[in-house]
């Protein structure tokens, strides 16, 4: 081999040891490099982990909204049967019977119907503004009791409505039995707007107002007239702090209704302002 072929060889063979040199430095590098993404990856999904698992832990701790139970077939018919069973009571008695609502200056006296800033102020919003009931949201809906039993059945509520509503049927039950149980519901709890005036939520959206009737049909609303049974328990309601719907004006008249007065939720604590 010549010299000139020799310097050449020796060269080529230090170039390529240098390039080899180079090449393993670089893939040193780049696995290096390469590990330390996938380390600072494993790292951020970790965090998002623990993150994740800090929301899901913080959502079981939140107090849930009580529920209440579907209705098993032997409640349906226990409920049919104590329906049918007031029903034929309120006739034998006449409490289905209709009678002209009395003059307004006779009842409801120092009560008001509850005012929409009353209810909003301490209660927030009751969930949508819908025509047909829908489901309480939010806080307030925290306050509801479930299928609670008042004495002639059972009722979704408003806690301090509930209480004052078995209140006022302890007391009927002790002067006029009869009516007790004769008395049939058409709800409490119902989240929707005013019949009347679909811009306003009625009162039932708070569970803080309930509907009373004898009989087999209600008294429409708009007219002036009450069953007996109603006009006898009226007093009991008005003494316990709710306010008839006897009461309201125009075609908003509803011997039906009954609701916690304004005052009562004042005194209550459960209102500001």
């Amino acid at each position: 081999m010549t010299r000139g072929l020799a310097d050449d060889f020796s060269r080529s063979a230090v170039w390529t040891l240098r390039m080899g040199k180079e090449r393993s430095m670089a893939l040193k590098r780049r696995a290096k490099s390469r590990s330390k993404a996938k380390k600072g990856s494993g790292r951020r999904v970790a965090k998002k982990k623990k993150q994740t698992s800090k929301m899901r832990s913080a959502k079981r701790k939140k107090p849930a909204v009580a529920e209440p139970k579907a209705a098993q077939p032997e409640d349906v018919e226990r409920a049919l049967a104590a329906d049918a069973a007031a029903t034929v009571e309120a006739d034998a008695a006449g409490l289905a019977d209709q009678d002209q609502i009395p003059p307004v200056d006779t009842f409801n006296v120092g009560l008001h119907s509850a005012s929409a800033s009353t209810m909003l102020s301490p209660l927030a919003v009751a969930g949508r503004k819908t025509r047909d009931c829908s489901s309480p949201t939010g806080q307030f809906a925290h306050r509801i009791k479930f299928n609670v039993d008042v004495g002639p059945f059972r009722v979704n509520g408003l806690d301090i409505a509930v209480a004052a509503l078995k209140a006022v049927f302890d007391e009927a039950r002790a002067t006029m039995p009869e009516v007790v149980a004769a008395v049939k519901t058409e709800g409490m709890l119902c989240v929707r707007h005013k019949r009347n005036n679909p811009d306003s939520f009625s009162n039932h959206s708070w569970g803080a107002a309930i509907d009373l009737f004898f009989g087999r049909d209600v008294v429409p609303q708009g007219v002036r007239k009450t069953h007996r049974g109603v006009l006898k328990i009226a007093p009991i309601f008005n003494r316990h702090g709710w306010c008839w719907g006897a009461g309201f004006s125009g075609r908003s008249v509803d011997s039906m209704h009954f609701e916690l007065a304004e005052e009562t939720i004042r005194a209550s604590g459960s209102a500001h302002g």
